[in-house]
């Protein structure tokens, strides 16, 4: 638990930067992968000194999970593209339109070829800004975050909440999570605590933070929203996490 000191120091941190960042409400954009799908996703621009964030979303979602979310992140430092992933859903009633976009082409995707989306909007962050990206997953999309961030030199964090093994293995996380050699933030409930540490064993421990609240949480970004009740623990753990990040940059 917060000394209750540092937790009041920390919640006026963040109370400054809310006032200091002014937000924008998002636009949506769309851009080419690597296969030629046309991928759609949402920009909560700031200006253009700002770092990008490349929020993805979990199972059967869309870019609307980021739709409070995103916002918040503003406030932190990022300008925030939120992805809609050729594998997904509807989310807080916003389609997911690459999904329907692959449809429309009798594509098949499956989970693991999401990765090719989050290197699209690799490549269309990296050519606005020219500044190292980080890479934000949930539930399905917290591995590919990973996987992806570890072998792209353009990525300097990544966050991943509730990663699992979704892929049967197909997924080559024994290989590739050793190879990390950025920070990379791990979040899950206090239930999957011990089954999220095991899965990321193989990442290097002086560039893994593990976070679980003290009681509680949720999956994915769902303890991040306002209606959660693990949302204070999990947004001053995130505070720090990036204060500290920004200031190793």
């Amino acid at each position: 638990m917060l000394k209750p000191q540092l937790h009041k120091a920390l919640l006026s941190l963040l109370f400054v930067a809310c006032i200091l960042v002014k937000t924008q409400a998002q636009d949506k954009i769309t851009f080419i992968a690597p296969d030629r799908l046309l991928v759609t996703a949402d920009l909560y621009f700031v200006n253009d000194t700002l770092p990008y964030m490349i929020l993805c979303h979990d199972a059967k979602s869309s870019r609307g999970e980021y739709k409070e979310l995103a916002h918040r992140f503003n406030k932190l430092g990022y300008n925030c593209i939120a992805l809609d992933m050729r594998v997904g859903g509807t989310k807080n009633g916003v389609e997911n339109e690459t999904m329907d976009m692959a449809t429309a082409k009798h594509m098949t995707p499956k989970l693991i070829d999401s990765k090719i989306d989050i290197t699209g909007a690799i490549n269309y962050a990296f050519e606005r800004s020219n500044k190292k990206i980080v890479l934000v997953g949930a539930g399905y999309s917290a591995a590919l975050a990973m996987c992806v961030g570890f072998t792209d030199p353009r990525i300097n964090c990544v966050f991943a909440f509730s990663p699992s093994d979704y892929y049967n293995g197909a997924l080559d996380t024994k290989s590739v999570f050793p190879k990390c050699t950025i920070p990379v933030f791990v979040a899950s409930s206090t239930a999957d605590a011990a089954s999220t540490k095991a899965y990321v064993t193989g990442i290097p421990s002086s560039k893994l933070t593990l976070f679980a609240p003290s009681s509680g949480g949720g999956h994915g970004t769902d303890p991040l929203l306002k209606t959660s009740e693990s949302n204070h623990d999990y947004w001053l753990s995130i505070l720090m996490y990036i204060h500290q990040i920004q200031g190793g940059q």
